[in-house]
């Protein structure tokens, strides 16, 4: 039978999602015990292909092993869809499409039960859009990690959230990938010490990259995470790697934190450069100790820390700063 991309048996579907690209295939996933739209159901409608691949999955997992490289691919997720992970997950076809459809509590959940759960990114151009990735367990190490060693992922309209009290990811994206896009993400920790990072920059990902239009409420402190340099957004105090055309800009941060809260941290050991604009963000703090003053640490690697621009905070303390930068803002 002749290959076919299918695209004229998905009607309306295709129509709504303006990822599909003409050669391209898209894949479903829903719960498995669905029975509305479940695969049983879903798989009258959207049968095996006529290169003999199945279109409809109960998991990302498999539906993204089924896609292909680079052809623009697309795995919708379906409204309603909870999925409990249980392990660590790898999407790692390069240019694939994961959107979930669905909005407010219908929006696709990815749920984290055991502290070693994990979602990685290990390919190049991966796109992942309106995913709730939700903590149910207390200290899961991360959400979301996209793998060192790729480039160009874009992490758009997700919510990185938690389930209860005391559930909490200790870092909820980590930003290893260099050229890449993470905006318009809301990301939301107990207002109790747990979180330690709302973005944490790895290395030679924070190059070219840019972080914009997000939203992140917590208490992001080195109570909560002692390791790393804890804060809304920060590059691991570990690294020793030079990082050059990183933007951070138009963020809204919240950090509830009373004593210890920092909101950006682009801070280093002194040896090697960091270099790029924090500009126009909004920064809510309740930090009232005069001892803990600096909001922003830009960086001052050999003189080349991020430069700030427009910067603005509203808290407890007329002392609060950016470091890195002449400007105090109360």
């Amino acid at each position: 039978m002749a290959s076919s991309s299918q695209l004229s048996r998905y009607g309306s579907i295709t129509k709504a999602i303006a990822y599909l690209n003409p050669g391209a295939k898209l894949f479903l996933v829903s719960d498995s015990d669905d029975t509305t739209v479940g695969p049983l159901n879903l798989g009258n409608d959207f049968p095996v292909d006529g290169d003999g691949v199945a279109r409809v999955y109960t998991t990302i997992q498999a539906a993204v092993n089924a896609a292909s490289a680079s052809r623009g691919d697309v795995v919708a997720v379906l409204p309603g869809y909870d999925h409990t992970l249980g392990r660590a997950d790898s999407w790692s076809t390069a240019g694939v499409h994961v959107i979930g459809l669905g909005e407010g509590n219908v929006r696709p959940i990815v749920r984290y039960t055991t502290a070693t759960d994990e979602v990685g990114i290990g390919a190049s151009n991966v796109h992942v859009k309106n995913l709730r990735f939700l903590a149910a367990v207390d200290s899961c190490a991360r959400a979301l990690d996209l793998d060192t060693g790729f480039v160009g992922a874009h992490i758009e309209e997700c919510v990185f959230d938690f389930n209860a009290t005391n559930n909490d990811f200790r870092v909820m994206l980590r930003a290893g990938q260099a050229r890449s896009v993470y905006e318009n993400n809301r990301f939301l920790a107990e207002d109790t010490a747990g979180s330690g990072r709302a973005i944490s920059i790895r290395g030679l990902g924070g190059s070219y990259t840019t972080i914009k239009d997000n939203y992140i409420f917590g208490q992001f402190d080195t109570v909560g995470d002692t390791t790393n340099g804890a804060a809304a957004i920060g590059i691991d105090s570990t690294d020793t790697q030079d990082v050059a055309g990183l933007l951070i800009k138009d963020n809204m941060i919240v950090n509830t934190d009373t004593a210890v809260a920092v909101h950006i941290r682009i801070a280093d050991g002194g040896t090697y450069n960091i270099r790029g604009l924090i500009k126009g963000n909004y920064l809510g703090n309740f930090d009232s100790s005069s001892a803990d003053t600096t909001k922003i640490a830009s960086g001052n690697a050999v003189g080349a820390g991020m430069r700030c621009l427009d910067n603005h905070i509203n808290g407890d303390s007329s002392t609060e700063k950016i470091v890195g930068d002449t400007v105090v803002v109360a």
